[in-house]
C-alpha cells in the first residue's frame, strides 16, 4: 500500500532545519547581520551614516558614555574571503585603536554635551569591524574613478548602562578613494566629523531624517 503523498509532505518537512528564531536579516551585501543588534531594527540611512536606528526619545545629551573595547574582527560579506593578510592585520590593529579614536572625537567635538569616562558611565558603547581592506596604492594613482578603493566596515552599538538595553546602532563603511588618504586616516577624519555632526543634530534627529535603509 502506498503512503500518502501528504503523509510524505509531512516528513519531508519535518526534516528541513529549521533557522533559529533569533536569526537576523543579512544586509549591506551580508556585511550587516540584524542578529548582532538584538530584535531587528529598522534602519535607516541618515547624513552619512549607512544604517543607522535609534531608540524612540533616546539623547546621549549630557550622558556620560563610556568607549569599551571592540570585539575582534569578524569580517562578513560576499568579498571576506577575498582579504588577504595585510587586510586582515590592518583590521585588527583598527580594532585596538578604536575606543580611544572616538573617545577623542567626541570629547573634542562634544565638550560640553557628552562627558567621555573611562568605566561605568550611563551609555556603553561597543563595536566591531566586519569588513577591512586597504585597497589598492598603484590601482587609486594609475586607474583612478575609484579603482583600489580602500574600505573599513564596522558596527557599533550603543548601550544603557542601567538597563542594558540597546538605545542606538550604527553600520558604516568609510571609504578611502583617493591616493591621498590611507583606510585608517579616512576613518579618523569620519570619525572627527560624525562627532561634529553630532554637535549640531542628535542621533534621534538624525535618524528621524533618514530614509529607510536598502536591503
Amino acid at each position: 500500500m502506498s503512503i500518502p503523498k501528504f503523509c510524505c509532505l509531512a516528513v519531508a518537512l519535518a526534516l528541513v532545519p529549521l533557522a533559529p528564531a533569533s536569526a537576523g536579516r543579512m544586509l549591506d551585501e551580508g556585511k550587516l547581520d540584524t542578529s548582532w543588534y538584538g530584535d531587528d531594527r529598522e534602519f535607516r540611512k541618515a547624513d552619512e551614516i549607512d544604517y543607522l536606528w535609534v531608540q524612540p526619545g533616546f539623547s546621549l545629551a549630557g550622558k556620560k558614555v563610556h568607549f569599551a573595547e571592540w570585539m575582534e574582527p569578524q569580517l562578513l560579506g560576499e568579498k571576506a574571503g577575498e582579504r588577504d593578510a595585510k587586510d586582515k592585520r590592518l583590521a585588527a590593529n583598527l580594532t585596538g585603536d578604536m575606543p580611544e579614536i572616538f573617545a577623542e572625537a567626541f570629547r573634542n567635538g562634544l565638550a560640553g554635551t557628552v562627558t567621555v569616562v573611562k568605566s561605568g558611565g550611563d551609555v556603553k558603547v561597543v563595536g566591531r569591524i566586519v569588513d577591512c581592506t586597504e585597497g589598492s596604492a598603484a590601482a587609486k594613482f594609475w586607474v583612478g574613478m575609484g579603482a583600489g578603493s580602500g574600505n573599513t566596515t564596522f558596527d557599533m552599538k550603543f548601550i544603557d548602562v542601567k538597563s542594558g538595553e540597546l538605545v542606538a546602532a550604527i553600520h558604516h563603511r568609510v571609504v578611502s578613494g583617493s591616493n591621498l588618504s590611507t583606510t585608517d586616516s579616512k576613518f579618523i577624519k569620519w570619525v572627527d566629523e560624525f562627532a561634529d555632526r553630532l554637535a549640531k543634530k542628535s542621533l534621534g534627529q538624525l535618524y528621524d531624517a533618514g530614509k529607510r535603509a536598502k536591503d
